[in-house]
């Protein structure tokens, strides 16, 4: 995978979170973001955290934030 084909969004909020899945302010939508699809470089991890979110472009796409 090429950066081509990554999206990063920043100043992403974690709402709620468990051991699947995460709760996230992203743009301004609330999603929920299945943490395998999370990639590196992504700073959020838990409920509280503000920062950036790294997705790939088809995942991003099917969360409706592109």
């Amino acid at each position: 995978m090429d950066d081509s084909d990554r999206v990063e969004f920043t100043n992403v909020e974690v709402l709620a979170d468990n051991e699947h899945v995460m709760l996230c302010r992203v743009a301004g939508k609330v999603v929920t973001i299945p943490r395998p699809s999370v990639l590196p470089g992504s700073t959020i991890q838990q409920k509280g955290d503000v920062g950036t979110l790294v997705l790939t472009r088809q995942v991003a796409k099917a969360l409706d934030l592109l």
